[in-house]
């Protein structure tokens, strides 16, 4: 593994090559107007365009932000000028619009990049407005979820940009009321409210405007393989038959309300619901009616009235230290939800059989408080251990390092906890450095050791003192450079090369 990441070393993409990447070659080539290429190729690329399946677009760029916010910038037609001008620039268009203008030409004021003028969706753009952001939660996050590797990282002035490079790009007609442009929109909206739960992702940004454009000193990661569009699609219908159920009860997401469901109805109208019925009993079918109207968000006072209610209308009802003894344990807090398999032998038993379950199996125990429990569970413990070391470390100085009994007083907890929390934990690397009494163990978080790369990389430092690879996915290795020296470089670093303008 080492071997093949130290041939990836002298991979070092250009920033006009990650600006084709992005954008899809869906500009010229060279400018219309005072090209330095040679004439020979001026030609044979002019002739090459007769037969491109699609037109040339522009983007749209500035050279500051105060600039942008006076609508003044520049109507791109070119790799060329592009490749010309990006080191004086700070925003652009990564996305294509069919063309572009000036209300004033003198300011440099431009017209043009309208959302119904864009001609094509090139990449699916994330902002994070803040430096105080876990990186390496978002790349994770990415891989739980199902979606892949962004292509590239940016650092901006207050925080960070992601973008995921579409495989094919999205391109927009006015046929069927611009039915790509909304399909982007929707997946595009449902990216970054998917990742919020991983990393502050603003979900309110204009998903296709200006955003940072790269430079040599801004990019902290670039990946070129691209995001298959075709999964994205995918991915994002199933996100959104995930989530279509769900509905707001005072600022909380919860699950679809139960007591509205037709199972419920039939419930809670039964009136011979008797005792003696394992599974089916007049206690489980108050606590399966209980847990649904904590499972749907209703206040206990509202349930108690209506399940007292439905407990009297029984004829054989329990009596009220039961009742209430039953509703008060589905309001603590130690079960999830509704148990689908009591459900459905309290419909067969005691309805008509015509109402169906409808919901997700919920109905388990939480495990004790922790103050309860004589021995803490060792995910408690690796929280605990992960705590101490974001107190304890910081993208500077990332380990925390010592013997191994020092380290378990540190983190307060016995040599043996802290050997089999080490052994199992999927979020923190350890190196131990010689043998016996001078052994020296090194341990660290997985997103610390992430923030460490990503400030080396900003500070243009060459080399970073890191002693493993395994931070990420072997799949991702190619993230992390180990040369013979036991030092990591951060470079552009990719797994095969992007496309290039075709050039002189």
């Amino acid at each position: 593994m080492v071997q093949n990441v130290n041939k990836k070393q002298d991979s070092i993409v250009s920033i006009p090559d990650i600006l084709s990447f992005m954008t899809h070659d869906s500009l010229m080539l060279y400018k219309k107007k005072g090209t330095s290429a040679p004439l020979r190729n001026v030609v044979r690329f002019t002739e090459a365009e007769k037969n491109a399946p699609h037109k040339r677009g522009v983007v749209f760029v500035s050279s500051s932000k105060e600039d942008l916010t006076e609508g003044k910038g520049l109507v791109v037609t070119s790799y060329e000028t592009l490749q010309e001008k990006y080191r004086n620039l700070s925003h652009w268009t990564p996305n294509t619009f069919r063309g572009g203008t000036y209300y004033d030409f003198k300011n440099r004021i431009i017209k043009g990049h309208e959302r119904e003028n864009l001609k094509q969706i090139n990449v699916i753009s994330l902002d994070i407005d803040t430096k105080n952001a876990d990186l390496y939660a978002l790349y994770i996050g990415c891989e739980e979820l199902g979606l892949p590797r962004p292509n590239l990282l940016l650092a901006t002035p207050r925080g960070y940009q992601v973008f995921f490079v579409l495989s094919s790009p999205f391109y927009i007609t006015n046929r069927e009321q611009y039915k790509s442009l909304r399909i982007a929109e929707r997946l595009s909206n449902n990216i970054r409210h998917a990742l919020k739960n991983y990393a502050p992702v603003d979900t309110n940004c204009v998903p296709f405007g200006f955003y940072r454009i790269p430079k040599e000193e801004n990019v902290l990661d670039f990946y070129a393989t691209p995001a298959d569009t075709a999964s994205l699609i995918k991915w994002s219908v199933d996100y959104e038959k995930r989530n279509m159920f769900s509905v707001i009860y005072s600022n909380q997401t919860r699950e679809e309300d139960l007591t509205r469901s037709d199972w419920y109805r039939a419930l809670i109208t039964s009136k011979k619901i008797d005792s003696g019925y394992h599974g089916s009993s007049r206690n489980n079918a108050l606590m399966t009616l209980a847990l649904a109207n904590f499972q749907s968000g209703r206040e206990l006072e509202e349930a108690y009235d209506e399940l007292d209610q439905f407990n009297s209308n029984m004829m054989k009802p329990l009596s009220k230290q039961e009742f209430e003894r039953t509703l008060k344990s589905a309001y603590s807090g130690k079960y999830k939800g509704v148990k689908r398999s009591y459900v459905e032998s309290l419909l067969e038993l005691w309805t008509d059989g015509q109402a169906q379950f409808v919901g997700r199996e919920g109905w388990y125990k939480f495990k004790k408080p922790r103050q309860e429990r004589t021995r803490s569970h060792y995910d408690e413990r690796e929280s605990d251990l992960l705590a101490v070391l974001k107190e304890k470390t910081t993208g500077v100085n990332p380990y925390l390092e010592g013997s191994l009994r020092m380290l378990a007083e540190t983190c307060g907890m016995a040599l043996s906890t802290l050997k089999e929390v080490l052994k199992q934990s999927k979020q923190i690397i350890k190196q131990t450095i010689g043998r016996g009494r001078n052994a020296v163990t090194k341990i660290a978080s997985k997103s610390v050791l992430f923030q460490h790369l990503i400030e080396t990389r900003q500070q243009r430092t060459p080399e970073a003192q890191l002693a493993f690879i395994d931070l990420f996915p072997k799949r991702d290795q190619a993230f992390i450079v180990l040369n013979q020296n036991d030092k990591v470089t951060v470079p552009f670093l990719i797994t095969e090369s992007p496309p290039r303008s075709r050039s002189g």
